[in-house]
């Protein structure tokens, strides 16, 4: 399709994707996602300056 300054966003699917996003199997993953997340925000609350810590992630 050629470029057309007047019509945005020439090429993009049109909303709401055709598939279904959300399955079981990508539920399952986001939960167990965010059961691991929190255990990391638990033991990064255990650290006495974390600011040390991102910043020698940098270097």
């Amino acid at each position: 399709m050629p470029f057309d300054r007047l019509q945005p966003y020439n090429d993009l699917p049109l909303l709401p994707p055709a598939v279904e996003l959300e399955t079981r199997a990508v539920l399952k993953e986001a939960i167990e996602a965010n059961r691991v997340l929190a255990n990391l925000r638990g033991l990064a609350a255990q650290i006495p300056n974390q600011g040390v810590l991102i910043n020698s992630i940098v270097l």
